[in-house]
């Protein structure tokens, strides 16, 4: 497939991490695929802007900054960077506000559930186009 250039992996949790990378390189998603364990991170890696990024891949619980301060953050850093970079909540929350808060965020585009697999990669490419 490699129809993406560069994809943003942003989860705490380093095994649940590894295995979405692999099943990502896998299904040959992406051209390359970035971790960051912490949200600040990989808004540095963004404000830096050396590297196109099509897609992130953004938990919600997270210590420090978590998936919605990410969001806020990176709402004001996307006015600078003037970029189009797609954000797709994926996590294991169930609960229904979040849900419902992923979907009144402008900035995200869907909400998917850990962890990843082929139907839910095929959803993710869907949303990109």
């Amino acid at each position: 497939m490699n129809s993406i250039e560069r994809i943003i992996l942003i989860d705490d949790d380093p095994d649940t991490s590894f295995y979405n990378k692999l099943i990502l390189e896998q299904e040959e998603v992406a051209k390359e695929i970035l971790i960051f364990e912490e949200c600040e991170e990989a808004l540095e890696y963004l404000e830096n802007g050396f590297e196109i990024v099509d897609l992130i891949l953004l938990d919600i619980n997270m210590p420090k900054l978590n998936g919605w301060q990410f969001l806020e953050r990176f709402e004001k850093l996307k006015k600078r960077i003037e970029s189009s970079i797609v954000i797709i909540m994926l996590s294991s929350s169930v609960n229904n506000d979040d849900i419902n808060k992923s979907k009144k965020n402008n900035l995200v585009k869907g909400f998917i559930n850990k962890p990843l697999n082929q139907e839910k990669i095929k959803e993710i490419v869907k949303i990109l186009k």
